[in-house]
């Protein structure tokens, strides 16, 4: 009858030597060159072995704070002068200018579109009545928002977008698209729980201290933006082709609209990585290598002892132990 394998298993062959022999140091010598090889390789390939930085992806939560801020700037046809028109959401800013302010009407809208708790985009739409002799030349708008970040990284703080245009033309319409973007000069720190950024610089527009010392400049867009910019941390918005809408001379009041829509999308956060990612990482690069130089060091000793190469006495699981002469 034909037998079956049923089980195997491999044979071992032992090769002992002394401590104090050559070929024990070669041995030694050959393993911590198998675990110290990927080190240093690992360091100069990749740079730094250690993870410094790391990234991930996350979709901040971004809620507008109802705080609008928009200034045109209008030429006459029957005089040089450039006048001023202020439209703000903010009553307690709008009393410090009566002579510029224009009451608007100003729609907000927010959109949940997969229903997460968290809007997906924003759309502002405002209207500003016009006289006859009133042409819009310039304009800029600041929005204020609450960003915040929920995931590995915590925090919350006031941000603006900012859009502008400045034609050579009278302008009746302005629509642009873009994205609330987070920019980041420094990692962020990755903790348990919230924190408040810029805490002594919110909110941006104090319109109570305003109030208080009747100090107008402090709320002019130019100012604000100055000192936002000044953030290690903020957002930019990355407007995507804007469109202009010549203005036409019917000798009637006319009107400047302004329309944008803002879409919340995931974004890259550069944050700090805790100590366990640290060494995760570098197991799993200094592994990808340590494998491959034990491997190979473990076939140049098989061929080294196999050949005699190396003064060893030899023994396996059937035969007691014979020397093994270099030869």
């Amino acid at each position: 009858m034909k037998k079956v394998v049923v089980f195997e298993e491999p044979l071992s062959r032992r090769y002992a030597t002394p401590r104090l022999s050559f070929t024990y140091l070669v041995i030694v010598l050959s393993n911590s060159f198998a675990l110290m090889v990927p080190f240093y390789f690992c360091t100069g390939t990749e740079g730094d072995f250690w993870l410094k930085n790391d990234t991930y992806r996350e979709t901040p939560d971004i809620k507008f704070l109802y705080k609008f801020i928009m200034v045109l700037e209008t030429a006459s046809p029957t005089s040089d002068k450039t006048n001023e028109i202020f439209v703000s959401t903010m009553d307690s800013l709008n009393v410090l200018r009566p002579e510029t302010y224009r009451m608007a009407n100003v729609m907000f809208h927010e959109d949940d579109a997969d229903l997460d708790g968290m809007f997906d985009s924003f759309t502002l739409d405002a209207t500003v009545p016009l006289a006859k002799d009133e042409k819009i030349m310039s304009m800029q708008a600041l929005l204020f928002f609450n960003f915040r970040l929920q995931k590995r990284v915590k925090f919350d703080m006031e941000s603006v977008a900012y859009t502008s245009f400045d034609s050579g033309i009278p302008i009746s319409r302005f629509d642009t698209t873009g994205s609330l973007m987070l920019r980041q000069t420094s990692p962020f720190g990755v903790r348990k729980y919230f924190s408040a950024l810029y805490t002594e610089d919110t909110p941006l527009v104090d319109v109570i201290e305003l109030s208080s010392t009747n100090r107008i400049t402090d709320a002019n867009i130019g100012n604000i933006l100055e000192e936002y910019r000044e953030r290690d941390i903020a957002t930019d918005y990355v407007e995507r082709y804007p469109i202009k809408y010549r203005a036409l001379d019917t000798g009637e009041n006319g009107t400047f609209r302004i329309e944008m829509k803002m879409d919340i999308s995931e974004q890259e956060v550069l944050y700090i990585p805790t100590l366990v990612e640290v060494l995760k990482d570098a197991w799993v690069k200094y592994l990808s290598v340590v494998v491959l130089c034990w491997f190979l060091i473990k076939r140049i000793k098989s061929f080294a002892f196999s050949q005699n190469l190396l003064r060893s006495s030899v023994s396996s699981n059937h035969h007691p132990a014979m020397n093994s002469q270099l030869f």
